[in-house]
């Protein structure tokens, strides 16, 4: 994503623990502002983002309101800010429980509801607050969730580590994304449109 940005004439940066260490395009790392860290520990870099993005960031957070408040931060007065995270709000954590998909990552130590996250952009400063539920981010959680309930038993790689498993939730993405259209409550991601005060 930041390699589309880069190309598109923007000045690009990210910050992240561990994950610029894999993968990382090339002319993302040479142009780029990376920071190795942790996103609500990010010092004042001076830059002024006309969009701060986080993808499922505030999942994985100590301090989610500094994070958001870091976010508010780097962008430019008006700048839009914009996270995915978990819904734990979502009727498939009602329905699987311990199995959610969701909870097989070590690293998720909270969850919000759209009303949690709301109130948390606000109490960091952030204005004109909206949630919405993507229909289409991550597809497979109901059929990987389906396969950990089934299972009984935790795999070392997680369930989409074996093929039987990533058959069976691939096989259930397409019945997923036609349920998600009309019950948005069935969506397991929550995305916070905001913006910095102008």
């Amino acid at each position: 994503m930041l390699r589309r940005f880069l190309d598109a004439g923007a000045r690009v940066g990210g910050v992240d623990p561990d994950q610029l260490q894999v993968g990382v395009d090339p002319a993302v790392r040479a142009q780029g502002e990376l920071h190795a860290g942790f996103a609500e520990e990010l010092p004042d870099t001076g830059f002024a983002a006309d969009l701060v993005y986080g993808i499922h960031v505030l999942e994985h957070v100590t301090d989610p309101l500094r994070t958001l408040a870091v976010a508010r931060d780097l962008a430019a007065p008006g700048g839009a800010v914009r996270f995915l995270t978990p819904a734990g709000d979502s009727y498939p954590l009602d329905w699987f429980g311990s199995a959610w998909w969701m909870l097989e990552d070590p690293t998720h130590v909270r969850f919000f509801t759209a009303e949690s996250l709301r109130r948390a952009a606000q109490a960091a400063g952030l204005v004109d607050v909206r949630i919405t539920r993507p229909p289409l981010d991550s597809l497979m959680t109901e059929g990987a969730s389906l396969v950990r309930r089934l299972s009984g038993r935790p795999r070392p790689g997680g369930v989409l580590s074996s093929r039987p498993g990533l058959a069976a939730a691939l096989a259930t993405t397409p019945v997923a994304a036609a349920a998600r259209l009309g019950a948005p409550r069935l969506r397991p991601t929550l995305q916070l449109h905001a913006r910095r005060r102008g």
